[in-house]
């Protein structure tokens, strides 16, 4: 599998957002406050979980987010993106973990039904803080272009794509990404624990 990187433009965008507004919203957002306009939470997309819930996108706001574009049926590079992230919650400690939801939001919306996302996050031992979704079609380009990642679908049925992870604060903006795989996550770690509130 062709595994491209994401566009220089997109990275550049993400520190300038961080600069000016990854400090300015706290982890107790209010659900009613009104979100920026660079908010991945203004999408009116609908997204089904694992559970086979539906829920609009702006669902997942108001707390800390460490998201992925990834596929279940992928067998190279996506099961090691799950494993970045999971590198990344282990080192939180247990309350700072409380505080973070983690989201793999599928480009295969035909394949990815709640089942199979249900099996998925079996095989990987994905805890109660993970949420799979996937949604239409276009919901999910919409969205692969929102957060600056490449999709291209493959004549067997895979997908070239970007591998990013996403650190978004509760207010929707992107605060930083983490490119490419097995990549050291320390800087990762840092933002997401200047996001957080102290422990109690």
């Amino acid at each position: 599998m062709v595994l491209l990187s994401c566009e220089s433009s997109v990275s550049e965008k993400v520190g300038e957002k961080q600069s000016k507004e990854c400090c300015t919203t706290s982890a107790d957002e209010p659900a009613s406050a009104k979100l920026p306009d660079e908010s991945v939470y203004n999408l009116n997309s609908t997204w089904k979980t694992q559970q086979g819930e539906s829920f609009p996108f702006n669902h997942f706001r108001g707390k800390v987010t460490v998201a992925a574009m990834v596929f279940t049926h992928c067998a190279s590079a996506c099961p090691r993106i799950v494993a970045d992230i999971q590198r990344i919650e282990k080192a939180l400690s247990a309350e700072e973990r409380k505080q973070v939801q983690f989201l793999l939001i599928s480009m295969d919306p035909e394949r990815d039904t709640p089942e199979r996302m249900q099996e998925f996050a079996g095989q990987f031992q994905l805890n109660t803080q993970w949420t799979l979704i996937s949604s239409t079609e276009d919901a999910t380009m919409e969205m692969a272009n929102i957060l600056g990642v490449r999709v291209k679908k493959l004549s067997d049925g895979g997908f070239d794509h970007s591998n990013v992870i996403h650190l978004i604060n509760p207010a929707g903006i992107i605060v930083h990404q983490q490119q490419g795989l097995s990549v050291d996550p320390t800087e990762t770690v840092t933002a997401l624990k200047q996001l957080l509130r102290p422990a109690a």
